[in-house]
């Protein structure tokens, strides 16, 4: 999603799910990795309960998968876009994704976003939750439904950080939103959401910290990933950007790994995840 071409990506990971017939991981993919000069990795994992990797059924579906990914290449070949292909049986595999992207040296992992009800997220481990808590790497989720010409940016920001860990995560969100908003010459704001002690809200200085005008910068009361997600849909945002920290970091009671777990579900845009790890 970047558009400089310091080879601050190498490798761009997209998870191919085989359920679909468009795959806009791969789409999204291709562009980031042909503007970057990076390698696309295209990742696959089928698994099913009681099948073990070894057994016939398991080889066919890799050896299926794999034909399938290597006639999607073959579309991209004459760009001279290096792409590789990995196809794996895993009956876990929605905690196998974060694991195969580290392994092979992602630099981003690109994963169209699967819509779920708060209580189906809350009973059992979805692929998208599993991916964010386990990523070491900045995840873009891709939302099939919105532009492919992305036109405003919203970058989520910790309003006065009293960690390291949070500073450094604002600066990474706002270095990765200016970035993918000058890649697409696209509207980029900003956001903080404070609690009711915090109501002191000195906008220039927000505005200054976030290189932003002032008249892009905001402010909402209330719970993290519900003023994010107001924000979002009022601006008609296309790409929130937000910050994840380590699960055992916690502020106020909140943890902002929560918060973005909390927010897949709350916009319709694609999201941009940075964890601090």
């Amino acid at each position: 999603m970047t558009g400089e071409s310091d080879q601050d990506l190498q490798r761009v990971f997209a998870v191919i799910d085989p359920e679909r017939f468009v795959q806009p991981a791969f789409e999204r993919g291709e562009w980031v990795a042909a503007r970057n000069g990076a390698i696309l990795h295209l990742y696959c994992c089928l698994g099913e309960e009681g099948i073990a990797a070894d057994e016939p059924m398991a080889q066919f579906a890799v050896e299926r998968a794999t034909r399938w990914l290597e006639r999607l290449t073959a579309e991209v070949s004459e760009s001279k876009l290096e792409t590789e292909i990995e196809v794996e049986w895993d009956p876990k595999w929605r905690e196998r994704i974060a694991g195969a992207a580290q392994a092979c040296g992602a630099d981003m992992i690109i994963k169209t976003v699967s819509r779920h009800s708060g209580l189906t997220r809350q009973l059992k481990t979805t692929s998208d939750w599993a991916l964010l808590k386990n990523a070491r790497c900045p995840v873009l989720l891709i939302d099939p439904s919105r532009s492919p010409q992305p036109k405003k940016v919203l970058a989520a920001v910790k309003l006065n950080p009293d960690s390291e860990t949070y500073s450094v995560l604002n600066e990474q969100v706002l270095s990765m939103s200016h970035r993918i908003a000058s890649a697409l010459d696209a509207d980029l704001d900003a956001v903080t959401v404070y609690k009711g002690d915090q109501m002191y809200f000195d906008r220039q200085k927000f505005a200054d910290s976030c290189n932003l005008p002032r008249n892009r910068v905001h402010a909402v009361e209330g719970a993290p990933h519900k003023g994010i997600a107001a924000m979002a849909r009022d601006l008609g945002s296309d790409i929130l950007v937000i910050g994840r920290a380590s699960h055992n970091v916690k502020e106020s009671g909140m943890v902002i790994g929560d918060t973005a777990q909390r927010i897949i579900d709350a916009v319709d845009t694609d999201l941009v995840v940075i964890p601090n790890a």
